[in-house]
This record gives structure tokens, C-alpha cells and sequence, in this order.
């Protein structure tokens, strides 16, 4: 068992994840704005490489 103290010293945070969280992960919770995330990158294309005269 950890003292408070030692938990205080410590360089890494102390973080606990809340395991209700667990039944949000399968969730698609905003549909529309994936959909839309979804066709922009469809569309989306990479700059053209200009060349060097």
C-alpha cells in the first residue's frame, strides 16, 4: 500500500479510469459528423509535388 506521500512524489500522474466508460466504447455516438469525417477524407488527396527546374 502507497502512502500519500509517495503518491504525491511520484513523476507519473495517477490516473483511474472509471470502468463505466467500458459500455461507451462500441457506441457510435455522433453518426452524421463521422459520416461526414468519413467523405472528406475520401475526397480529400494530397498536394502535388512541384519540381525542381
Amino acid at each position: 500500500m502507497k502512502t500519500v506521500n509517495d503518491l504525491k512524489n511520484r513523476k507519473v500522474p495517477f490516473v483511474t479510469i472509471d470502468p463505466a466508460l467500458d459500455k461507451l466504447g462500441e457506441q457510435n455516438l455522433f453518426p452524421e459528423k463521422l459520416a461526414k469525417a468519413n467523405q472528406m477524407l475520401k475526397s480529400a488527396r494530397l498536394p502535388t509535388k512541384k519540381q525542381r527546374s
